[in-house]
């Protein structure tokens, strides 16, 4: 009975209606029902967004990273606008492979996309041009938007190799660019063997 009674006062003696004996000049604080984080009106007025275009805002985006024009413009307008002014008319042409084989067609030339993607040590481009084209080439980009490597196509070929080989396991982009136009940005993977 005295061994019960000690333990009862023990226990009653070890714990205290505002926590640890030890600590006792705390303060009781208030429940963080009560307590404001920040000053936000309690009731907001607000649409939630939801974009269901991925394309657009992928175009945005990479129209705002591979724009050719300077500006101190932040807000992206100038560069929008820019782009939807450099994008040509596409008529269709026949060509040999299917449309999504082809990276951009139109009655000048016609350049497919680069295979294989998976790139491992080379990648290579088709391409068909009319001597009307003064100037085409190919500008790979990593994927923060630096410039890797330039290729001008040649009249005379039909081809383009591209040595991947050098450059770094990643995703890339490559773009053609028609007399000075961007015309055309796709995505390169480049992973090499082990």
């Amino acid at each position: 009975m005295f061994l019960i009674t000690l333990a009862g006062h023990w226990a009653l003696a070890q714990t205290a209606n505002n926590g640890s004996r030890l600590n006792i000049t705390r303060k009781k604080s208030a429940p963080v029902g009560n307590m404001k984080f920040s000053r936000i009106p309690e009731n907001l007025n607000y649409k939630p967004l939801s974009l269901h275009n991925h394309k657009a805002v992928n175009s945005f985006y990479r129209s705002y990273l591979f724009s050719s024009n300077t500006s101190n413009d932040t807000n992206g307008t100038l560069v929008a606008e820019t782009s939807e002014r450099n994008v040509e008319k596409r008529t269709p042409v026949v060509t040999a492979g299917k449309a999504e084989e082809q990276l951009f067609a139109n009655e000048k030339i016609s350049v497919s996309n680069i295979y294989p993607n998976p790139a491992s040590d080379y990648a290579e481009l088709d391409y068909n041009m009319l001597p009307a084209v003064r100037d085409a080439k190919v500008i790979f980009y990593s994927i923060l938007g630096s410039q890797m490597n330039e290729y001008n196509l040649m009249r005379g070929e039909k081809k383009l190799r591209v040595d991947t080989r050098e450059m770094p396991t990643g995703l890339y982009f490559y773009q053609l660019v028609l007399e000075g136009k961007k015309v055309a940005t796709k995505k390169m993977l480049v992973r090499h063997q082990q």
